[in-house]
């Protein structure tokens, strides 16, 4: 059982919301978002200054309140970032939404949102107060869980444009800085809102994501060193009913590096589901191979977990990973089959695949998972439909894994990798060097058969069985892993008392613990 403990590790899930009809490429291009003017915002993530509204900018939020149910709370940092955005609208910018430019906005207005819901309309109506903008904004906004909303309207001659950004915030943050010098060390801390379990990842200027030290979960305190010039993500993640969720996510600015982002180049999304599904694999692989790593290898079995995952998150409208009936990862891996040492799941969602690999990528927890230098082998599963607006939106669903080490591709048999486990651990531990022993060796063998049929680990009265056979001391462990090496957690095996083992492995399935898993058992005497 304890060979399962590291199984299943966060996969995370960005509430991403519908940007714009336009793709992204798999990778950035060099092409930088042109800089707006930066939102009159503060240096910092966390408490707001107050923000007096326009007349329309407050008929706007009265009426998402309509829409939402009313309790709605005002945040001046998503109003700055709303008027930033409008006023690129109304000058005619064609990436004015765009995933970039959002990013960017709510960072130079202080909004540690990470995705709220953007939308966004103009009007030739030259009093935009008489109520022109709101209907059609309200009308296509998705009804959702909200806690927290922003307006923003801008204009030039004869175009007015409103911008509305609505969030569901999950983290009470003190202040944190968004500009830093290099080398310097800031401490995030807060408290999470309706979830638990706080974790947090830094992606640094070079591309690479890393976990950072979480210390305390009421209040939370996470260090983070920022020891190279560039623009760095960081990014805070809690657990609820629905599994891991994004709390937050901060771009910083380290040693007066600007605040841009790479635009998101367009291309064409295949029409054929399958072919987009092949096309974020390219993507992933072309990822890993600019971080050195070796390309996954489709799974078609997990194509196949992760397709269901995907169609189950359209159908409910949820990104989730635990959804009403299904369990979590772990749990529908075992269900269809599917061996695995550990899995990691990631899930987006946007208006096309590409779309949404790239919020995976922009993710330092999702970007963690795709280059996580243990996978080897992928599953990607496409779901598409139409939000209720009518716009296009596609669910992704990645499962990446870590095989299970059942030695089939090793010469040596199972039994002989826990041995020479045994042999480094016992030599580790200082111990003189354990003796193979053919009749425990019979004796652990029969053993392991016996739990795999009887699906439970165990073992009652094997060490007596060895005490018959003329030893005057005798221990067993017995145990279920995904490696051989698991052997190291044998508890018996730094006993001094003992010089004797027999080893006996059975390779198989169960509903408990999943495929392809070892049963195996350690006898000891001496």
């Amino acid at each position: 059982m304890t060979g399962l403990r590291a199984a299943l590790l966060l996969a995370l899930v960005p509430a991403l919301p519908p940007l714009g009809a336009c793709a992204s490429a798999p990778a950035p291009v060099p092409t930088a978002t042109r800089p707006a003017p930066a939102a009159a915002g503060t240096g910092w993530y966390g408490p707001e200054p107050e923000l007096r509204l326009l007349p329309a900018e407050a008929e706007l939020l009265a009426a998402a309140r309509a829409r939402l149910g009313g309790k709605l709370v005002h945040s001046p940092a998503l109003s700055r970032a709303a008027r930033e955005l409008a006023a690129r609208r109304a000058a005619g910018d064609p990436a004015a939404l765009s995933r970039p430019a959002v990013r960017l906005a709510l960072a130079r207005a202080g909004a540690l949102d990470d995705a709220p819901t953007a939308q966004a309309t103009c009007a030739t109506d030259p009093d935009p107060a008489q109520g022109a903008l709101a209907p059609a904004l309200v009308q296509a906004l998705p009804v959702a869980e909200a806690t927290h909303a922003g307006a923003g309207v801008a204009g030039r001659p004869g175009t007015t444009c409103a911008v509305l950004l609505v969030s569901r915030r999950r983290v009470r943050l003190e202040r944190f800085p968004r500009q830093v010098a290099v080398g310097e060390r800031a401490v995030l801390r807060g408290r999470l809102i309706g979830l638990a379990r706080p974790h947090a990842y830094a992606t640094a200027p070079d591309g690479k994501a890393r976990e950072l030290e979480v210390a305390g979960a009421e209040p939370f305190s996470i260090p983070v060193t920022f020891d190279a010039p560039g623009l760095w993500r960081v990014e805070l993640v809690g657990t609820g009913p629905s599994g891991p969720q994004v709390a937050a996510l901060l771009l910083v600015s380290a040693g007066g590096a600007p605040l841009v982002l790479p635009e998101e180049a367009t291309a064409p999304d295949p029409a054929d589901a399958a072919d987009a599904e092949a096309l974020v694999l390219d993507a992933v692989n072309a990822l890993r191979g600019r971080h050195g790593l070796d390309p996954l290898s489709a799974s078609g079995p997990l194509r196949e977990a992760a397709r269901r995952q995907a169609a189950a998150m359209l159908a409910s409208g949820r990104l989730a990973h635990v959804l009403p009936g299904s369990g979590d990862v772990g749990a529908r891996l075992r269900r269809a089959g599917i061996p695995f040492r550990r899995v990691f799941e990631n899930l987006a969602r946007g208006s096309s695949a590409l779309e949404a690999q790239w919020s995976l990528e922009e993710s330092p927890a999702h970007l963690a998972n795709l280059l996580e230098p243990r996978v080897r082998r992928i599953g990607v599963g496409l779901a598409r439909g139409r939000l209720s607006s009518g716009a296009p939106v596609d669910y992704l669903a990645q499962l990446l894994v870590e095989p299970v080490d059942d030695a089939s591709e090793s010469r040596l048999r199972p039994e002989e990798l826990v041995r020479e486990a045994l042999w480094r651990e016992r030599a580790r531990s200082g111990r003189t060097p354990l003796l193979a022993d053919p009749v425990l060796d019979t004796l652990a063998a029969r053993a392991a058969r016996a739990m795999l049929r009887a699906g439970a680990p165990g073992a009652a009265g094997l060490p007596e069985e060895a005490l018959a056979r003329g030893r005057s001391e005798a221990a067993a462990d017995v145990y279920v892993a995904a490696s051989p090496s698991g052997a190291t957690r044998s508890r018996n095996v730094g006993d001094a008392r003992f010089h004797r083992v027999g080893v006996g492995v059975a390779v198989g399935d169960s509903p408990r613990y999943g495929a392809g898993q070892l049963w195996i058992v350690v006898l000891y005497s001496d």
